[in-house]
């Protein structure tokens, strides 16, 4: 047996953003280095760890 499904609820519009506003103060990323948070990564060998487990996840997404 299927149901029907109810109707979503209008949308006003009141709750949204213009895209232009919400980026209006926002800066370009210059560095990497910007976005780092020390004491992420115990040790070299748990991020190089890391980064491996990201490169294959990559390419892995790629094929």
């Amino acid at each position: 047996m299927s149901t029907n499904p109810q109707p979503l609820p209008a949308q006003d519009g009141s709750d949204r953003v213009d895209l232009d506003e919400l980026f209006r103060d926002a800066r370009p990323v210059g560095d990497g280095s910007d976005l780092a948070a020390p004491g992420v990564f115990e040790s070299t060998d748990e991020l190089d760890e890391f980064l491996a487990w990201l490169r294959a996840d990559r390419a892995a997404g790629l094929a």
